[in-house]
Formats: C-alpha cells, sequence, structure tokens
C-alpha cells in the first residue's frame, strides 16, 4: 500500500488526481472557506477473489466551522488519447464493492476524522479494477446552510488488482518526440505516450540519455518519477524537458504565473546561464529513451530512439552577417591603400 499528502484546490481536477504522484497531500479550500486535508492520496490494493480488503482514510477540517461530508464512490476509466474520466453509473455494480460505517458524517473544527472503508470482492472477479472515494458536501445536513459550502468534490483513488491465474502486464511506446526537430535554444521537450496492453495497470518509469555523438550521457533526464500508473486497455503521456545549457528560453513570470500574449501563448525570454558557458548546445542530439516495468515475473524494458537539432540560427545569422561585412569593408580597404599606394609611388617615380 502505497501513502502520500499533496495540496490541491477545489474544485477537483480529476486529471490531476489520477496522477499519483508520492508524498502528496490533497487540501480542498473555496472562497466560503471550506479547507480540508485528504492521507492518503490513494490506495494500492491486492486481493483474492472472495475475498475483503480495505483502509482508512483521514480527513481533517481546517477550518473553525464543522463540516458536513457526503461519501461517494465513483469509477476511474481512462482511453488511448489519455483522457481520464469518473462515472457515478448506478447500473455499475463494482461501485457497491465498496462500503463506509456511514457515508455521511461531520468534520469536527480543526480535527482529523478516520473513514474506514472495505471492498469485499465476489468470487468471481478478476484482474484490475479502478475507483475514486469523493468526498462532497452533505446537503442534507441542516450545516449546509451556515454559510459554509463546498463547491465541487475532493476525491482519492483506489487501485485493487485482483490475484487470479491469468494476469497480464504488458505495454508498449506508442510515441516518442520532441517539440520541435530543430530547436534555436533549449528547452527540448520530449511526450512519450505508453499504452497498458494487458488487464492489470502499470507503472513504466525510467530515464531519457542525451547524447551528442563525441560525449554520452550529457544529460539524464527521468520520465514517471512519481510512479504513475496506466491503466489496462489505455494509454497515458509522460514529459520530460531538457534544460541544461548555456541559453535556454524562460517563460517570463507575473506573479508566479507565466504571461500571456495575445494569442494565450506563453511569452518567453531567452535567459543566459552564465555559470554553464561551456555548455552552450548547438549540433545534433540524440536522445535514447529506456523504461522498464514490472510484469509480475521480471522488469520488462521499453526502448526508442529519437534525433534532434539545437540551432540558434538567430545568433549564427548575425555572426555570418557580421563576418561578411567585415570581409567586404577590409577588401575595399586593403584595395583602397594598395590604389593609393600605386599612385604615391607613380608621382616620386
Amino acid at each position: 500500500m502505497n501513502h502520500g499528502k499533496k495540496l490541491l484546490l477545489l474544485p477537483f481536477l480529476l486529471t490531476v488526481v489520477f496522477l499519483f504522484s508520492a508524498a502528496m497531500i490533497v487540501h480542498a479550500q473555496t472562497p466560503a472557506g471550506y479547507d480540508v486535508t485528504i492521507s492518503p492520496i490513494f490506495f494500492d490494493l491486492s486481493a483474492n477473489p472472495g475475498s475483503a480488503v480495505g483502509g482508512t482514510i483521514k480527513l481533517r477540517n481546517n477550518t473553525t466551522n464543522p463540516l458536513p461530508i457526503k461519501l461517494g464512490v465513483e469509477k476511474i476509466t481512462a482511453d488511448l488519447n489519455g483522457n481520464v474520466t469518473l462515472k457515478a453509473d448506478p447500473s455499475d455494480t463494482t461501485l457497491s464493492w465498496i462500503s463506509f460505517p456511514q457515508d455521511t458524517f461531520v468534520a469536527k473544527p480543526l480535527e482529523w476524522t478516520e473513514i474506514p472503508f472495505t471492498i469485499n470482492i465476489p468470487k468471481e472477479a478478476a484482474y484490475g479494477y479502478y475507483w475514486t472515494i469523493t468526498f462532497a458536501q452533505d446537503k442534507t445536513s441542516p450545516l449546509s446552510r451556515s454559510g459554509v459550502s463546498l463547491t465541487g468534490a475532493a476525491g482519492l483513488p483506489i487501485l485493487l488488482d485482483v490475484i487470479k491465474p491469468g494476469a497480464k502486464a504488458e505495454a508498449k511506446i506508442t510515441q516518442f518526440s520532441v517539440n520541435q526537430f530543430v530547436t534555436e535554444y533549449l528547452p527540448a521537450d520530449f511526450t512519450i505516450k505508453i499504452e497498458s496492453l494487458g488487464n492489470v495497470h502499470i507503472q513504466p518509469h525510467g530515464s531519457i540519455f542525451i547524447s551528442d555523438g563525441r560525449n554520452k550521457d550529457l544529460a539524464v533526464l527521468d520520465v514517471n518519477p512519481g510512479l504513475g500508473n496506466v491503466l489496462p486497455g489505455s494509454a497515458r503521456i509522460f514529459n520530460a524537458s531538457w534544460t541544461d545549457g548555456f541559453l535556454v528560453r524562460q517563460p517570463v513570470l507575473s506573479y508566479g504565473q507565466p504571461k500571456l500574449d495575445k494569442n494565450g501563448k506563453p511569452i518567453e525570454t531567452l535567459q543566459i546561464n552564465w555559470n554553464k558557458l561551456t555548455e552552450f548546445r548547438i549540433g545534433r542530439y540524440t536522445a535514447n529513451l529506456l523504461l522498464v516495468y514490472d510484469n509480475g515475473k521480471r522488469d520488462v524494458p521499453l526502448e526508442s530512439t529519437i534525433t534532434f537539432w539545437v540551432l540558434p540560427y538567430k545568433a549564427i545569422g548575425a555572426i555570418l552577417l557580421f563576418l561578411i561585412v567585415v570581409f567586404f569593408v577590409g577588401r575595399w580597404l586593403i584595395r583602397n591603400y594598395i590604389k593609393r599606394e600605386i599612385t604615391k609611388r607613380a608621382k616620386t617615380a
């Protein structure tokens, strides 16, 4: 079982919760003063068919008012485009597998509340099941009219592997690309798309190794360091950036947020890292991707390779223009000097 904490703001962003990053606190807050902390941020469980498994969630009411909470269960689904959705389909019988001693309660001010849950697994169950336990405002409570209200709902993902013969963990890389084949300056932004072909979730992770053909491993970039999961029958996109260089494009920030132009694109500026003067990036580079995932028996490698160029063509163009001007001006000066000398000697002859 993995536990962690992360700070979140409500309204709850479903796709962010599904990232399953390690060591996070779930934090919900609204202008009206709704402020709670939930721990852990997800459960990764396994059990046999016909058994029961569960855990205890801790919720802290960080306000000075009692908060009425209603618990719910929704199913996590994902597609091959990396989109994650939650569904509360009454016809989905797996939602009833999760039960609580009570599905509504009042969280006392500035105190932790423990919320036990149990998953009763039918004998016919097999392989992977994925849900989110939601924490919304209990609108039936008289306290919901006290002025403290919740918009949206926090959620805590539950991953369950039912141990049964036939479990299959398999994946492939469907995309490994760089944002621009030819980029003027760093960063070089990489996109990795992993598709799960099995019937249980996987946690692919590894590194991108950057080389210029002469120097091996100029940079090593982590991919999925938080061990995010890819659900069976779906795909997930991971990103990594190479930013280690003398000249690097950086977004212009305003009050901690990127400034945007009239078209909604981030405004960037060129940052000079004088402490990395010897790391001027120019030329052809190779990015080697190496990932592994556990198939239940061993670590399975996934590999891919791409090439890209870093060419500061504006700077190169300015230098070439300067050299051309120097050449022609120098030639003109030499010609004039020779002409003057010939004329001078002709007069004295």
